[in-house]
């Protein structure tokens, strides 16, 4: 009896330590990377696109729902001084536009301007005029997209057209031959949907996430219920799409960034509200890592990567609270104990 007990109690140890390596392995890198805070931006602003050109961070456009809607508005953060300054207002009120840098200039493709009406506009910012002008329109409008570019094309892919239904719509601008052109859309099983994130990684695009309702689309559910855990990874040098392991939490309304060859997505808005977890992807493992969680709860933020820190700006809170802050992250090198959501 008495041996009995005895194996009973090894084996009982052996599966608790078992499952608590098993944990912790699930949530490595949390340790290791830190959070510090920056600098406030000036306004409190959500759904807004983050850029960096000449060593500066252009947080662009936005909206603060409680206040006026969309605005024109553009602030420029310095990372190596930690402030801001008040950058060239846009043309128009604008959010829910995403941006890409190409060349020294900042082009931002489509959004809503005011009253959520969708955008077919192209604008793009010259900092030695310190003005932004307007490119060759998008093929139609779109906002709540995704735009990367890659070897000197802008990608703009999925997001609502004029009328607010989602798409799997990609389209391509040579910015040398100013030409738009339609690639290979999302394949149907992945899509339509708006409100995903990107990143790019050895020149193939990464679309995450994404919704299928909401922004003016009638329905009787949480728009966050439609939520995707997609991973599809387009290579622009074939025109294919394939699919890679899903993120382990469904969002839409959130913000990707690579650094490093790992791709790092924040916060996104839940059926229960927004969120601050935050994850990694390696393309090279096909694997997820749990990392820190944000200190605040968003959706409709923006992130840059500058040297190897990720700056994650403004977005909203429940309510449709606005946001102006500015988290920093310091990601750790950290390639191990990572979870593969395939198996």
């Amino acid at each position: 009896m008495g041996s009995e007990i005895r194996l009973l109690f090894s084996l009982t140890v052996t599966v608790v330590i078992t499952a608590l390596f098993s944990l912790a392995a699930d949530v490595k890198g949390v340790e290791n990377s830190t959070w510090t805070l920056g600098e406030e931006m000036l306004t409190n602003r959500t759904e807004i696109t983050a850029a960096i050109l000449d060593d500066k961070i252009y947080v662009i456009g936005g909206a603060d729902y409680r206040a006026d809607g969309a605005v024109d508005t553009v602030e420029v953060y310095d990372p190596n001084t930690d402030q801001w300054t008040t950058g060239a207002p846009l043309p128009y009120d604008l959010d829910h536009a995403p941006s890409v840098v190409y060349d020294g200039k900042i082009y931002v493709v489509g959004g809503f301007l005011q009253d959520k009406i969708t955008t077919d506009k192209m604008l793009i910012y010259d900092p030695a005029t310190n003005e932004w002008t307007d490119g060759t329109p998008l093929p139609e409008p779109r906002c709540c997209h995704v735009a990367e570019v890659v070897n000197g094309t802008i990608y703009a892919i999925s997001g609502l057209d004029f009328d607010h239904n989602p798409t799997t719509t990609n389209f391509a601008y040579n910015i040398e031959n100013d030409t738009w052109v339609t690639k290979n859309p999302i394949p149907a099983q992945n899509g339509p949907i708006h409100h995903a994130a990107s990143a790019v990684v050895d020149n193939k695009i990464y679309v995450l996430g994404g919704r299928l309702f909401g922004n003016g689309v009638p329905n009787e559910i949480n728009d966050a219920l439609t939520n995707l855990d997609n991973n599809m990874q387009y290579d622009p040098k074939t025109d294919k799409w394939s699919s890679m392991d899903p993120m382990p939490i469904r969002r839409s309304g959130f913000a990707a960034e690579s650094l490093d060859g790992k791709i790092y997505v924040f916060g996104g808005q839940m059926a229960d509200g927004s969120n601050k977890n935050v994850e990694r992807y390696d393309p090279l493992t096909n694997r997820w890592t749990t990392e820190p969680s944000m200190q605040a709860d968003r959706s409709g933020l923006a992130v840059a990567a500058y040297k190897d820190k990720l700056y994650v700006f403004g977005g909203q809170h429940q309510g449709l609270q606005a946001l102006n802050i500015n988290e920093i992250l310091n990601p750790a090198n950290n390639t191990e104990n990572s979870t593969n959501n395939n198996k």
